[in-house]
């Protein structure tokens, strides 16, 4: 009798009566552990009470699915209702409370499309697995993400080449990396500025090329089928922890296309002027030409030289909130703040850039800077415009203050008011820095010396770019530089007042006299001030050559012995003391 007594025992309940219970129970804790914990935690609603709140209901919801005064299998369903109900009570309770607390934001609501949105994010996820891995996240300018495509697809190896080329920029400190026709073939070549040097990259297939670079163009949401137009766009990209604006020109080209892409290009024009590279005498100069205020004063660089960045560092040397101070462009670089920049948009049937400059001029601004001279028309209205009230920086693409002078004549027309209009000039340069972990000194010798024009009765310690240092006895490459030799760029200027005779110089076309003249103040030129530069370490004597000479393309640099050192082209005016 025992036996089969307790055998029937066993199946009292069934087995599948428990599962049942479980599984809203199990619903309900998982809501709760892993949506209201965290969300009363991060908005601190009380965590603890609320916890112990929904811990009570829970006891509540069991005891009452088992304790329902109810005989047969109805009272099963009945108690397993009920425990729902309280349940969903203690959801929707702590829901509605929480939504009226003033420190949840409305976006931070509870709302009960959650599980959806969590199934959302899951199937995200799953589908992000599929997706292949890439070293760039890359965002449009209405900062879109653009999503990696799938693994092993054509798609996904032009995302690849496209992020090549640009991590290999950023690897080698490229401030822009250029993809155009080689001129070989159908091939594409890349090549990347790095410190003002270019440096060649990889040859592309044409049919590669044209799809990476229409891969950027779709990024910076420009028209794919307009390959003969200049588009810009600006692309964010991140790598890591490090974030950069790329900005992205197509334009058409001999053979093909060409695109141009810059790496943060509002960074490297937006310098103050003490960081530009003058010398002290230099500044006091510039200084005193700011303060004058008057006519036209010269700004000439090469191309890629820090023409625009010393625009506008010397700009706003003047007051933008006491003063009327705009700027007539092509293209902004840079916003900058309190000053007017506007920009001239090339039309068919609109004005000229000479017309929209006299537009400017005659809105009496006390500061105008002209960014470009595409043509002697514009130089003719500034020439013309009134200079007792109004200072007018003229931006050239020139390489010294002689050579800015005689544009500025030329363009003009007229030499009597091109002169009585100039109040000043500066010219500048860029000259790559020694790297200051790696350059290695060395004395000058004699003969080296009277080639730079400078005394040789007394031993003078110049530097050399290196590349490697030693790291436990063995040389390594250089792990700042990249082994380079050379980090970053400097200015060397020549900043000249324009007064009285040297205006008459400048009527009657006398550039000896006007040269002469520049001489007796004792001012550095573009040569000059290279070569302190090099005396305190900053670049080298290979550097200054390569930069200072003219007309002539720069030779490899070779690396000078302990006591001797290469032949530099010698600078032209004697140099000042060290």
């Amino acid at each position: 009798m025992m036996q089969p007594m307790l055998a029937e025992g066993f199946f009292l309940v069934s087995f599948w009566k428990p599962l049942f219970l479980l599984v809203p129970l199990v619903g309900w804790l998982w809501i709760i552990s892993r949506v209201y914990d965290k969300h009363a935690a991060r908005f601190h609603l009380g965590r603890g009470k609320w916890n112990a709140i929904h811990l009570s209901i829970g006891v509540l919801a069991v005891f009452a699915a088992l304790a329902i005064p109810v005989k047969g299998e109805a009272a099963f369903w009945i108690g397993l209702g009920v425990m729902i109900v309280i349940l969903a009570i203690d959801l929707v309770a702590y829901a509605v409370v929480a939504n009226k607390d003033d420190r949840v934001p409305e976006e931070f609501h509870v709302k009960f499309n959650m599980l959806a949105k969590m199934a959302e994010t899951r199937a995200a996820k799953a589908e992000a697995k599929k997706q292949g891995k890439v070293e760039l996240v890359i965002k449009s300018p209405d900062k879109s993400t653009l999503a990696a495509p799938m693994a092993e697809t054509p798609e996904f190896e032009v995302r690849v080449a496209a992020e090549g080329i640009v991590t290999k920029a950023l690897d080698v400190r490229a401030s822009q990396a250029d993809i155009g026709p080689s001129g070989k073939d159908t091939n594409y070549a890349v090549s990347y500025l790095v410190d003002g040097v270019r440096q060649p990259g990889q040859t592309i297939p044409g049919p590669n090329a044209i799809k990476i670079m229409d891969f950027w163009k779709s990024a910076g949401k420009l028209d794919l089928q307009d390959r003969r137009r200049k588009l810009t766009a600006d692309v964010s990209i991140e790598r890591g922890v490090d974030k950069h604006t790329l900005r992205v020109t197509s334009s058409g080209a001999q053979g093909g296309m060409r695109m141009t892409m810059l790496f943060d290009p509002s960074k490297a024009v937006n310098k103050k002027i003490a960081e530009l590279g003058l010398l002290e005498p230099q500044m006091a100069e510039l200084k005193a030409i700011v303060e004058d205020a008057k006519g036209v004063v010269l700004l000439a660089a090469p191309p890629d030289m820090g023409r625009t960045t010393s625009l506008y560092s010397i700009i706003r040397m003047h007051d933008a909130y006491t003063t009327n101070v705009q700027t007539v462009e092509l293209e902004t670089q840079v916003a900058l703040e309190g000053i007017r920049q506007n920009v001239f948009e090339s039309a068919g049937e609109g004005p000229e850039f000479s017309t929209f400059t006299r537009s400017i001029l005659r809105r009496d601004p006390q500061v105008v800077g002209v960014a470009e001279l595409p043509d002697d028309q514009t130089a003719k209205e500034i020439a013309r415009a009134d200079h007792e009230r109004t200072r007018t920086y003229l931006s050239l693409k020139t390489d010294n203050a002689l050579s800015a002078i005689l544009i500025w004549m030329k363009a003009v027309g007229d030499p009597d008011m091109a002169s009585k209009s100039l109040h000043g000039v500066v010219a500048q340069k860029l000259l790559r820095k020694l790297c200051v972990n790696c350059r290695q000194p060395y004395q000058a010798s004699p003969d080296m010396l009277k080639k730079l024009g400078v005394p040789s009765d007394k031993p003078r310690q110049l530097f050399k770019k290196g590349g490697q240092v030693l790291i436990k006895n063995k040389p390594e490459v250089c792990p700042v530089c990249n082994g380079i030799g050379y980090l970053g760029q400097d200015g060397i200027f020549e900043v000249f007042r324009i007064d009285k005779a040297e205006r008459e110089f400048i009527k009657t076309g006398n550039m000896s006299a006007l040269r002469a003249e520049f001489r007796k103040r004792g001012l550095p030129t573009i040569q000059q001030a290279a070569l302190k530069k090099a005396f305190e370490g900053i670049t080298s004597v290979e550097e200054l050559s390569r930069v200072t000479m003219e007309q002539k393309p720069a030779a490899p640099a070779a690396k000078p012995a302990a006591a001797t050192a290469p032949k530099p082209a010698p600078p032209k005016q004697p140099a000042p003391k060290a």
